[in-house]
């Protein structure tokens, strides 16, 4: 739950929270479609520089605990993953772990496609958390409703999104009074404690929407998702600009083709 209020305060607080929703993602996309077609490594290590200086700009290069709990635990799941690709791939071995039971060879395709693989996900990794710490779920939503999602479904989301934190600080005060009674004393009393705690968040949420709904209709709701300052839409700017990266990209890796730099 701290991380879900750190992220949605980290949002507004960005440096790029002014910036088009819309044009925000599209060029993460853009770099992340270009780092995906590439196949020399200078392009993903590109896209990597560019989306973290974007990220560092994003929180002001003060990056909190959440970012760095959540870079650290990709890059264990990327490293886990291009080991097992490196040692799986056929090919001329180029380096051997002999273990007592096991013998683990790696080969030079393996390793080079496991390079391209991290490297791939670590670009998406950057720009993606730049799009998120710089993006609120509601410029996320107004973002949809421009892109012609439908508009009820943009709506439910930040309906979701924002009932969500007071349902989990519900939950938190019910968990913390069935402590104070020795609710989670044995096993059977904590399973006894968790399921009458999911009965009372089930009725809770029921009367939470039927309350929330009555002051929606006694306020002339009419749909919508409310915002003091409306976020800019794509502009010409933006797409000349997610264009132009994008060429940029293919070129650089057609020009490493053509001098065989770091071919993956």
């Amino acid at each position: 739950m701290d991380d879900m209020f750190e992220l949605d305060e980290m949002a507004y607080r960005s440096a790029a929270l002014r910036w088009s929703p819309a044009g925000k993602f599209v060029l993460a996309l853009t770099m992340l479609v270009a780092s995906l077609l590439a196949n020399t490594l200078v392009v993903p290590l590109m896209v990597l520089l560019v989306g973290t200086i974007l990220l560092g700009y994003s929180v002001r290069f003060r990056f909190p605990k959440v970012i760095g709990a959540l870079v650290l635990e990709g890059i264990g799941i990327m490293v886990l993953g291009g080991a097992v690709i490196a040692a799986v791939t056929p090919g001329e071995t180029v380096w051997a772990i002999d273990l007592a039971l096991l013998k683990i060879t790696f080969s030079g395709e393996g390793i080079t496609t496991a390079s391209m693989v991290t490297l791939r996900a670590l670009a998406g990794i950057s720009v993606m958390l730049f799009f998120a710490t710089s993006t609120p779920i509601p410029h996320f939503a107004d973002m949809l409703v421009r892109f012609k999602v439908p508009k009820l479904f943009a709506e439910l989301m930040v309906m979701v999104y924002r009932y969500s934190f007071m349902l989990l600080d519900e939950v938190g005060r019910m968990h913390l009074a069935a402590e104070c009674r020795l609710g989670f004393h044995g096993r059977m009393n904590t399973l006894r404690t968790y399921a009458k705690m999911m009965t009372g968040m089930f009725i809770r949420s029921i009367e939470t929407s039927e309350r929330s709904n009555i002051g929606m209709q006694c306020r002339n709701y009419q749909g919508g998702v409310g915002m003091l300052r409306q976020p800019q839409g794509m502009s010409a700017p933006w797409a000349v600009l997610c264009l132009a990266v994008f060429l940029a990209l293919l070129e650089l890796n057609l020009f490493c083709e053509r001098c065989g730099i770091l071919l993956g």
